[in-house]
């Protein structure tokens, strides 16, 4: 499991290295916690549950991630008014990478290497080439 558990950390942390050369607000230790956190959280649902005495689907802890990391992203989230009465939409971007983030973690604690280094590397190309809007 250390393999998984080191390559969730490593493509995580390359998803915030990215954010922090944008001078993003979450950066190389928060995406790589986030990716760790769901590697871990994935690997001992598939594992305690097949081994210990429960007798559930392990799988409900791995779709409940999404959820609690989305509550996490939405914090990067926030709206600034401006003086002509527009507004602009701050961390939507960073928000999405937080939440990818922990996708590639649960990737890797399945041992879907390819998958996630495929999507990472998908990921840091839009981040890094990819059109800016403002909304």
């Amino acid at each position: 499991f250390a393999r998984r558990i080191l390559v969730a950390v490593f493509l995580g942390g390359l998803i915030g290295w990215e954010r922090r050369q944008a001078d993003r607000p979450a950066g190389i230790r928060t995406m790589a916690l986030v990716s760790l956190g769901s590697c871990l959280f994935s690997i001992c649902s598939a594992v305690a549950f097949i081994h210990g005495p429960m007798g559930w689907d392990a799988s409900r802890v791995s779709a409940a991630i999404p959820s609690g990391v989305g509550f996490l992203g939405s914090a990067l989230i926030f709206k600034q008014h401006q003086d002509d009465g527009a507004h602009m939409v701050h961390g939507l971007t960073t928000a999405a990478s937080v939440w990818l983030s922990a996708a590639v973690g649960i990737a890797c604690s399945g041992g879907f290497f390819f998958v996630a280094a495929f999507s990472c590397a998908i990921m840091l190309l839009l981040l890094r080439f990819g059109p800016r809007y403002t909304y």
